[in-house]
């Protein structure tokens, strides 16, 4: 496969991220017995998103904002994480991570500096490491992409569904070293043989940037494909109704 600019896929992946979180807001989502995550006294905190699922592990994230620095923060959670199972902390660029099992789950606090305080992410994430699991775990990652149909060779980058107002959205980022029109007659005929219709098919910018939309009963699916960095991505964000 192509080799492809971390930088860039790192935020074409923040970005596809954002805009799935901003989406799991909303009810309809699996229910399930989340750790309870303190914050400091004074600390704001807000939902990034009360359930996700990223590579098919359920997460739950809140965004916090303090006036107090990383250091005080980071005490506060030192402190109620420490007796915890897997307790450690390290530093990840700007970023002071803490985390500690609870459970089924990790708990992972990052926190950073900003003018005037701390910002952060309060995560929990299902772990599926249990002992005699293995057989989970291969269904797990057979799980990752299923269904959608790409080129031999392609990797499949990141699988995340959410939900938002009574329906549910599932994002895949696809990365091969195939050429955009390539990669688009490839799905134009895959997705017609699963059933789907086919309502746009625009190739622009010369070639580098091509835009499908098909539509199945009541289900839709956006699907871009790009050239970067001598690479081709492909998005395919699917709506369905739950």
């Amino acid at each position: 496969m192509t080799a492809v600019s971390m930088p860039f896929l790192r935020c074409m992946l923040a970005a596809v991220w954002l805009a799935l979180c901003q989406a799991a807001l909303a009810a309809g989502a699996p229910q399930r017995d989340w750790p309870a995550i303190p914050w400091p006294s004074g600390a704001k905190t807000f939902w990034i998103a009360q359930y996700i699922e990223q590579n098919t592990i359920p997460m739950q994230i809140r965004g916090i904002e303090s006036d107090e620095s990383v250091e005080a923060v980071s005490r506060y959670y030192e402190k109620w994480l420490a007796d915890k199972v897997g307790y450690g902390v390290s530093t990840v660029g700007p970023m002071r991570v803490l985390g500690a099992r609870m459970g089924v789950y990790q708990v992972t606090v990052q926190l950073r500096a900003q003018a005037g305080g701390t910002v952060g992410r309060l995560v929990a994430a299902v772990i599926y490491d249990e002992a005699g699991s293995e057989q989970r775990n291969e269904e797990r990652m057979q799980r990752i992409g299923k269904g959608f149909p790409r080129p031999a060779g392609s990797q499949v980058i990141s699988d995340t569904l959410s939900f938002d107002d009574g329906q549910r959205n599932r994002t895949i980022v696809v990365t091969n070293g195939v050429s955009v029109e390539t990669n688009a007659l490839y799905l134009r005929e895959q997705m017609i043989r699963l059933g789907w219709t086919l309502l746009q098919d625009r190739t622009v910018e010369g070639g580098l940037r091509s835009a499908l939309v098909f539509r199945r009963n009541s289900e839709e699916m956006v699907v871009t494909i790009t050239r970067r960095d001598d690479g081709y991505f492909i998005v395919a964000s699917q709506t369905s109704p739950e």
